[in-house]
């Protein structure tokens, strides 16, 4: 973040305490964005991890990128993931908080469900942000990276003349992370496509001590 942005100052915290870690922006409203120097937008960044029960590797259990526009408490959309979901909602989601005509009629038709069903009887207006969006499940959901390549390509925010090379450095290390978790769900698929590419792939032990399958994973809203 600090290579993005140009700045020496430590832009995001850390706090350990026992197996739990939560890293997040140092300002509590978010971090200022700028655009030709003048304040105009904030970026919130949360992540709240787990150790695992070996202590070798820090899972995340939930994560929170929020777009501010300065001047305003509501966001603009607010990025989303939740390791064990509840109530249907998808486990990586996006939460546009904008309103729409067309989105908001489609709403007030939606069919007869739980969910449908709670936010029309909820007391209030409906409003786009109540829907979740999808976006790729526990393996494949957006980075920071993704947000922040965002903000400078649809928003023009200031950063540092080498911005884009930390944000690829970065996107390049937490895609390898997804991948391998990705191969650790289906070691089949990855080992059909390491053939498909030339790969001799050897597996020592017996068959049937392969690797279960994680459908749980692959299959994850």
């Amino acid at each position: 973040m600090k290579a993005f942005l140009g700045c020496d100052e430590d832009v995001m915290h850390v706090d350990a305490s026992g197996s739990r870690v939560v890293v997040k922006t140092v300002q509590a409203e978010g971090l200022t964005l700028t655009v030709r120097g003048k304040p105009l937008f904030r970026l919130g960044a949360k992540y709240y991890c787990e150790l695992n029960q070996a202590n070798t590797y820090l899972a995340v259990e939930q994560s929170t990128f929020t777009v501010f526009h300065f001047a305003r408490t509501e966001p603009i959309l607010r990025y989303d993931f939740i390791r064990k979901p509840k109530g249907g909602v998808p486990s990586a989601h996006i939460n546009m908080h904008t309103e729409s005509a067309a989105l908001i009629a489609a709403m007030e038709d939606a069919g007869r469900k739980r969910r449908t069903q709670r936010r029309r009887t909820a007391g209030s207006p409906l409003r786009a942000a109540q829907l979740h969006l999808p976006l790729g499940g526990p393996r494949f959901r957006p980075a920071l990276e993704d947000v922040l390549e965002m903000l400078v390509v649809e928003l023009a925010i200031d950063c540092a003349s080498g911005w884009r090379e930390s944000l690829r450095e970065g996107r390049s290390l937490w895609r390898d992370t997804q991948l391998r978790a990705a191969v650790a769900d289906n070691t089949g698929a990855a080992v059909e496509a390491l053939a498909e590419l030339g790969f001799v792939v050897n597996w020592p032990k017996l068959p049937n001590e392969m690797p279960d399958l994680r459908k749980d994973k692959i299959e994850q809203f």
